[in-house]
């Protein structure tokens, strides 16, 4: 048995890409970091061989992702209004102010940064970069906002 055993290795692994999902958007390390536990407790218990590791590497995966995915979304992307869709959602709230973090000229739009994320951002007047803004409104994931 070397220092590194597969059981290890695949813990290692879960909880590196646990800890990632807290800074990477769109929640889907989550998944691939149970599907690692799940995959280092199987070669723990059953010392399952290297091809066997990557088979239930990918089933555990994607059968978290497709189970518990929506699950978890809901419960922490909750409608602002009841019957209000997911994909309208209020992220942001509005008159919060953020930076302009990559220039804003309309109607192509820019970035800002605001509470600690990037967004893609929209505005009626060209707002450089640095500039404080205020927001207006939300679409999707992209939000209007104007110069304070």
């Amino acid at each position: 048995m070397g220092i590194v055993t597969a059981p290890l290795f695949w813990l290692t692994i879960g909880v590196m890409l646990l800890f990632l999902e807290l800074a990477v958007p769109g929640f889907i390390l989550f998944f691939f970091g149970v599907g690692a536990l799940l995959t280092s407790l199987g070669a723990y218990l059953f010392h399952l061989s290297l091809s066997w590791q990557l088979v239930l590497f990918i089933i555990a995966s994607l059968a978290s992702l497709f189970s518990l995915r929506n699950i978890i979304q809901k419960r922490f992307l909750q409608p602002s209004s009841p019957g209000e869709e997911d994909e309208d959602a209020q992220l942001v709230t509005l008159g919060e102010r953020g930076v302009v973090s990559s220039i804003i000229v309309p109607p192509a739009g820019g970035r800002i940064k605001y509470s600690g994320t990037f967004w893609k951002a929209t505005a009626d007047e060209r707002i450089d970069e640095g500039e404080i803004i205020s927001i207006v409104s939300q679409k999707g994931l992209v939000i209007h906002v104007e110069k304070v």
